[in-house]
């Protein structure tokens, strides 16, 4: 794979992680909220359970941010096994293309 097609999957790589990251963590965080306001009610483990997806949210918009290219194309494998992902990466599209305009060659 040349340098070109390598740092294109990268970032394809960061925005597929971003965006899977902030969807946990808005679904987690929405589903706070409305236990928050009583809309529904939870056992405990239901707070455990939607602070540690929104934990693994919260970790993988950090790798996305911040990680290497290395660690994008593990996390975003290990991320990315199931059918479901192809719907993930067709949403995922249009948050490449914002980045792609701030991490383009010179």
């Amino acid at each position: 794979m040349n340098r070109k097609s390598r740092e294109t999957w990268a970032l394809y790589c960061r925005s597929y992680l971003l965006t899977v990251g902030l969807l946990l963590m808005a679904g987690s965080l929405f589903s706070l909220y409305l236990v928050h306001n009583d809309s529904i009610v939870w056992p405990w483990w239901g707070f455990a359970l939607a602070i540690a997806v929104a934990g693994c949210g919260v970790a993988l918009f950090g790798v996305g941010l911040f990680g290497s290219h290395s660690r994008l194309d593990k996390w975003a494998d290990a991320a990315s096994t199931h059918e479901a992902s192809i719907f993930l990466m067709a949403i995922s599209y249009p948050t490449y293309l914002i980045l792609k305009q701030f991490y383009h060659r010179r």
